[in-house]
């Protein structure tokens, strides 16, 4: 058998390609037609497939080098300078701010400016990752902003990841939320999709006198899919009672505490959490002692994901251990939007999956603002959205009036609010970011006399007089947590750490703010609260920690 050049070009004409093809393919194709027989139709045929097929494979080939080639230059000349030149610019940039408010506060108390504080700060902070950087800006410019006294917070540290690596069906991430006061919602993620959403309980441990069926859902963020996050409604409960319980009919036994039907009761307060070394020391402060407290309120940014979806697993795995036996209340924060529009991914979709919370039992639209009450009513606690539409006519708004409209004084002395942007903030970072909620908001808070306002956001403690509309006023709510009104912030401290509300009767309560100071939760302020409901709070003194007096509010 013969295969000239002639016949080559026959096949090449009867594939429809023309013959003036580079020579390598012209090369597969006599190579492929080297037994050909001239006068042989099949043979012509057979020729002519594999002359495709091998063709197309080399296509493939060709074009995923180019694009493996075009992938890497991509980085090197873009993500990568890009990279830096963010991270360089916006270390420079906090520095030199940092460093003006530090030399200021260093001249007031006349000290000399070394900066050397500061530049250890922003060296360690550009040796670390991008996203320890952008957490060590911020912190220099809480560092370096002026404080009550000369504390000074170290610096961030490294991420703590939890993995799970136990089987697809073991239930993890186990949350707990209150549902009415008689009910709690049992919240967990399973790898297995169809694990049952199934919760069991009862008082003794290994003995489930009772069960509820909920159900799951699931989200995808791009190349991200989740796995089955289960929520089920256990309940009626027994006030001030443990209970044991068990999700899916398999893995661990949890144990919660329900909430007591009456005064006193404890709320923890902390914002801004993420999965950080700090945080692990913040939730040992919080879960020590037994972890007395009952319910915790968390003003939004929990996981700091920041579209990093494994990080929302990460952060279920780590807060398990206390958010499994005392109901978490959160509202979102600007580091739960995490929208990308432009391929269709809504904001606040990781969040509201996750952590749901009880807006139909409020009437709320939506799950980033409800309210709930504790200690059979006697306080009210309203989670507002600082990220969804607030302004006149807006359902945030409509919402709030109505539920601050039902609120019995005289059955709920106690009315607390929470929000993530603060709306009063000495601060620098973070100024003016809450004002337009405040200026639509605040008089709807101030005519329900509510008592205290908790925010996040600002990475660094503060806490207000009474106040409204930038004006000290005794009819105000206190604000905690931290525009320009300075002299109405009566301590600030740029530490890391958590507070707690104890509401002890109708008409007192105590909030202290213990630190994280040398891995142990300092107790660094103290204020005593007089509830509005009551009357015009006294004008007593009481003691506030390390010697920095605070007026009862």
């Amino acid at each position: 058998m013969t295969c000239n050049y002639a016949l080559l070009s026959q096949v090449v004409s009867s594939s429809g390609l023309s013959p003036g093809w580079p020579p390598m393919m012209m090369a597969t194709a006599a190579m492929a037609a080297s037994s050909c027989d001239r006068g042989d139709t099949r043979k012509k045929l057979q020729i002519t497939v594999v002359f495709l097929v091998r063709t197309l494979l080399l296509a493939c080939i060709i074009a995923r080098g180019v694009l493996a080639l075009i992938r890497v230059a991509f980085r090197v000349a873009v993500v990568a300078p890009a990279r830096s030149l963010v991270a360089v610019a916006g270390a420079a940039f906090s520095a030199v701010n940092a460093r003006c408010a530090w030399c200021l506060e260093q001249a007031a108390l006349g000290r000399s400016c070394t900066g050397t504080v500061l530049g250890d700060a922003v060296v360690g902070a550009m040796a670390s990752s991008w996203r320890l950087l952008l957490q060590g800006i911020t912190s220099l410019v809480f560092l370096c902003a002026r404080g009550a006294d000369e504390y000074v917070r170290p610096p961030p540290s490294p991420l703590v990841l939890t993995a799970h690596g136990k089987p697809a069906s073991h239930p993890q991430q186990v949350h707990i939320s209150m549902v009415g006061e008689k009910n709690m919602r049992i919240s967990w993620v399973t790898d297995d999709l169809n694990a049952p959403s199934v919760v069991e309980y009862g008082t003794s441990p290994g003995k489930y006198t009772a069960s509820a069926t909920g159900d799951h859902t699931t989200y995808r963020y791009f190349l991200y899919k989740s796995g089955a996050i289960h929520h089920a409604t256990i309940g009626p409960l027994e006030a001030s009672t443990t209970y044991h319980y068990r999700c899916g009919k398999a893995g661990d036994e949890f144990t919660l505490r329900t909430p007591p039907a009456r005064l006193p009761v404890e709320f923890v307060v902390v914002g801004d959490l993420g999965q950080t070394k700090w945080t692990a020391s913040t939730l040992s402060h919080i879960g020590g002692g037994g972890g007395d407290y009952d319910v915790l309120l968390l003003p939004g940014d929990l996981s700091y994901a920041d579209t990093q979806q494994p990080l929302w697993d990460t952060f279920g795995r780590l807060v398990q251990p206390l958010a499994s036996a005392r109901p978490w209340m959160v509202t979102e924060g600007n580091h739960e939007i995490e929208a990308l529009p432009v391929v269709g991914i809504a904001p606040f979709a990781a969040y509201n999956a996750r952590w749901r919370m009880p807006r139909e039992e409020s009437g709320s639209p939506s799950n980033l603002y409800y309210s709930f009450d504790a200690a059979g009513g006697a306080a009210h606690v309203v989670m507002l959205g600082s990220y969804a539409e607030f302004e006149e006519g807006s359902p945030q708004r409509a919402w709030l009036e109505r539920d601050l409209a039902g609120v019995d004084r005289r059955r709920t002395p106690w009315l607390l609010a929470l929000v993530h942007a603060p709306w009063y903030n000495t601060n620098e970072a973070h100024q003016g970011e809450g004002e337009r909620m405040r200026r639509a908001m605040e008089s709807l808070l101030y005519e329900a006399r509510v008592d205290v306002v908790f925010a996040g956001h600002v990475h660094a403690y503060e806490r207000f007089t009474r106040i409204y509309d930038n004006e000290a006023d005794s009819r105000g709510p206190m604000f905690i947590k931290g525009h320009k009104s300075a002299h109405l912030s009566e301590f600030r401290e740029a530490s890391f750490g958590h507070g707690r509300l104890r509401i002890l009767n109708e008409t007192s309560a105590v909030w202290t703010w213990h630190r994280n100071d040398d891995q142990f939760a300092t107790v660094r302020d103290e204020v005593w609260l007089h509830s509005l409901a009551a009357g015009e709070p006294a004008a007593t003194v009481a003691s506030a920690g390390g010697g920095h007096p605070a007026d009862e509010l």
